[in-house]
C-alpha cells in the first residue's frame, strides 16, 4: 500500500512539473513587488498564476515592449489567486499591477511606482 501511495505522488509530482513546462508560470503579488520567473523559455499560449500574499488588492498585467496590454487579471484580493491566459510570442515584456488607491492623507500610491512591476523575457 504504501509503494502504491508513493508512486501515485510522483506521478501527480510529474503531471504538475509537465504543466509547468509546457508554458505556465507561478507569481506572486505582494506590496511593492512582484516575484516570480523573469524567463519564460517557451512562447505561445501561457497560463500565468497569480497569488496574492499582500495585505491590498492588486492585479497582474502584462504588457509587451509598447506599452500595449496583453492580458490582465480582475482585482486579486488579498489571499486570493487568480489565473490569466496569455498568448507570448518571443520578446520582453513587464508584468505590473496598474492600481493607483489613495491612503489615508490623500496621498496617491500608485503600485507601479512602489516596486510591482517585473521585466520578463519569453522565448529562447
Amino acid at each position: 500500500m504504501r509503494s502504491r501511495l508513493l508512486i501515485l505522488a510522483l506521478i501527480t509530482i510529474a503531471g504538475c512539473s509537465a504543466q509547468t513546462a509546457a508554458g505556465g508560470a507561478e507569481y506572486v503579488l505582494r506590496e511593492s513587488a512582484i516575484d516570480g520567473p523573469s524567463r519564460l523559455a517557451l512562447s505561445g499560449p501561457t497560463t500565468l498564476h497569480a497569488t496574492n500574499i499582500g495585505e491590498f488588492s492588486h492585479t497582474l498585467v502584462v504588457t509587451d515592449d509598447r506599452g500595449q496590454v496583453i492580458g490582465a487579471t480582475g482585482l486579486v484580493a488579498a489571499g486570493d489567486e487568480a489565473t490569466l491566459e496569455v498568448d507570448l510570442a518571443a520578446g520582453t515584456y513587464v508584468f505590473s499591477c496598474r492600481i493607483v488607491a489613495e491612503d489615508n492623507e490623500g496621498n496617491l500610491l500608485d503600485h507601479y511606482e512602489l516596486g510591482m512591476h517585473r521585466t520578463v523575457n519569453v522565448g529562447s
